[in-house]
């Protein structure tokens, strides 16, 4: 293909699909979508909270990934994954190790003569858990240095993701520091609840983890009006429609709206990780009302679902009944391997994958 043919193809791509999802996508104010809970004390719930009423949900969330995306490191229970053990990075040949002194837990790299103290755990452990430490920046604001040895349940250690290909001369031999405003929006998507003290997060006091009033931003209000008996005034989220569904996850998981126009391409391989991008891309979202997030995903539980199990959804539109959705020629209609092809799991680095939500056509 002549450079012209491809430069006039990638700008048809950009004005018929990409412009039109961008459009539909109201750019997100502050005031309706929290980026964290802490614009007021009426979002300081915990999810126990909601037990009295909704036991089944609420013990059943337990098992869900959102219910272990932070712990601080005094309460995290798996520091067997890194003690013990150590880890060379290939780019740099740093060498690194974990280690426990009395109740605190460091990071030392004897190769730099480093050494810092880990204070959170980042992740479910579904795909990963970073260790981080916490310092201030310029300004006095907490900021997060991630730590260049994550966990990955596939293989143990390995480089954080986004550290890899590292130059010794260029990098701090520990990690990444990030600034104040990117550190505590990395604790607002990874906590139910933060306190501000003076535009500070404070990192004392946190509400680890994605508990209900996350999404259920009214739960304080709708619980007291459920002890005086009346009108119930939380949100049904369930009637929510596909665009506005995937706008709500991707406070967190990111939204279309969020990425620069020309990174919105197949060869893009950090989209991976957003999936509420990917799926805006999908002509079965664009051209389907129904194509959610909860129309594959329960945000209360664990997923354990087979790919088999997956496919029904698919085939809810795509089978012969439907005239005008498309019936896969290489496969029988009733395949299980509309994943395989469609929503492959890709990997972003060693150890590490995610299912690519853009579905299409591959070659």
């Amino acid at each position: 293909m002549t450079p012209a043919k491809f430069a006039s193809r990638f700008l048809l791509l950009i004005i018929v699909v990409v412009l039109p999802i961008i459009w539909q996508y109201p750019k997100q104010s502050k005031e309706h979508v929290p980026l964290a809970a802490y614009e007021s004390e009426s979002f300081k719930v915990e999810s126990h909270s909601c037990l009295e009423c909704h036991v089944e949900i609420v013990e059943e969330f337990k098992s869900a990934p959102h219910a272990r995306t932070l712990a601080s490191a005094s309460d995290y229970t798996h520091w067997d994954r890194f003690l013990g053990k150590s880890f060379q990075d290939p780019s740099t040949n740093l060498e690194y190790r974990f280690e426990q002194l009395n109740s605190e837990y460091f990071l030392r790299c004897d190769s730099a003569n480093q050494v810092t103290r880990v204070d959170w755990i980042f992740g479910s452990g579904r795909h990963a858990q970073t260790p981080i430490s916490l310092t201030q920046d310029s300004d006095g604001k907490p900021q997060l240095l991630e730590l260049a040895v994550s966990w990955y349940p596939e293989n143990g250690f390995g480089l954080t993701l986004g550290q890899t290909g590292r130059d010794r001369e260029r990098v701090h031999p520990l990690g990444t520091f990030h600034s104040g405003t990117t550190s505590e929006e990395c604790f607002a998507c990874h906590s139910t609840w933060l306190k501000l003290d003076e535009k500070h997060f404070v990192s004392s006091h946190i509400i680890p983890n994605v508990g209900c009033v996350r999404c259920h931003y009214d739960a304080k209000n709708h619980a007291n009006r459920q002890t005086q008996g009346l009108p119930d005034s939380l949100e049904d989220l369930s009637i929510l429609d596909a665009v506005e569904m995937n706008r709500r996850c991707g406070v967190c998981h990111r939204s279309p709206d969020e990425i620069p126009v020309q990174d919105l391409t197949p060869d893009n391989k950090l989209l991976i990780r957003f999936a509420p991008v990917g799926m805006s891309m999908s002509q079965c979202f664009i051209e389907s009302k129904g194509v959610k997030c909860t129309l594959c995903h329960n945000p209360h539980r664990l997923e354990d679902r087979s790919d088999a199990e997956f496919a029904k959804v698919c085939h809810g539109c795509h089978n012969q009944t439907q005239f005008n959705h498309a019936i896969c020629p290489k496969v029988k209609t009733d395949s299980n391997e509309c994943l395989s092809c469609h929503m492959p799991q890709v990997e972003v680095q060693d150890s590490l994958r995610f299912t690519d939500h853009w579905i299409r056509v591959r070659d």
